[in-house]
């Protein structure tokens, strides 16, 4: 969220369960860990040692003799009986920016990067943003372009139904807010980071206008958006420059009084989530 003010970013994550083949119902775990993995002609089995082993898209039977829990993956007609969503495949940025290879993201990495746990499965991310004013659509524009630029990941313009939609409102918040971002996560995990189904950014047209009375309402407008689009990508509040877009009072630099300039610390902490 982009602010005046300091003020966290909350994600939603939602809440699923698995199911095993007896009806019962075992949290799926964040980190899952296979103990053995062996293939069938039709199906794919795995053991694990108690319930906190369990892995997202399998079903789960106890087996006394062998002293563990036989699972087997689950067909599209089983998660659809048990409401399980599909495992997310994960796609990487083929950019290639100077950022470290990561097995698992931890607290040293978050902070050092200012991310905030989570990101896409995919690099092309559906945005719709028309229900903005007609100049607002332009800015936006304008903004995702030179997020695509970036070569990071692809922002997709799209009418339709959209992983992003960008939205405004006429209603004053709080004093300080220029835009806020709800995120949610479909309640599965990579990496240590949870995976995101959707997000909504809403931008507060009232403060806009009143802080960007200055002729500069084209640059505090784009500067918010890429703001925002910053933290529905997976980006958090950084306390680094006030000048980085990141920041929650952020200072835009401009060369043109149109476009944000876009720090290094904003496309190192997307290349870190979307390279690895």
């Amino acid at each position: 969220m982009l602010k005046l003010t300091q003020k966290l970013l909350k994600l939603t994550a939602g809440l699923l369960s698995l199911i095993t083949l007896t009806g019962a119902t075992t949290p799926i775990v964040t980190n899952p860990t296979i103990i053995q993995a062996k293939k069938a002609k039709k199906k794919h089995y795995v053991t694990a040692k108690n319930k906190y082993q369990f892995k997202l898209g399998y079903a789960y039977t106890y087996n006394k003799k062998k002293h563990c829990y036989i699972g087997h993956k689950m067909s599209k007609k089983e998660r659809q009986q048990f409401n399980i969503p599909k495992e997310q495949k994960i796609q990487k940025a083929t950019s290639n920016y100077d950022v470290p290879k990561i097995s698992k993201f931890n607290d040293t990495i978050a902070d050092k990067y200012d991310l905030s746990y989570f990101r896409w499965s995919k690099t092309k991310i559906t945005i719709n943003y028309t229900d903005l004013s007609l100049k607002q659509q332009k800015i936006a524009q304008e903004a995702i372009n030179q997020i695509n630029n970036l070569n990071i990941v692809k922002l997709l313009k799209t009418n339709r139904k959209a992983d992003i939609t960008l939205t405004a409102t006429n209603n004053i918040g709080k004093e300080t807010t220029l835009g806020l971002t709800n995120n949610d996560s479909v309640g599965q995990t990579y990496k240590n980071l949870d995976l995101l189904s959707k997000s909504t950014i809403i931008l507060c047209n009232p403060l806009l206008e009143k802080h960007g009375n200055n002729n500069n309402y084209d640059l505090l407008v784009n500067n918010t958006i890429i703001h925002e689009i910053g933290h529905a990508l997976g980006l958090k509040h950084t306390n680094k420059n006030n000048t980085d877009i990141m920041a929650p009072y952020s200072k835009p630099i401009s060369n043109d009084n149109f476009h944000s300039i876009i720090d290094q610390d904003y496309i190192n902490g997307l290349a870190i989530l979307y390279q690895n």
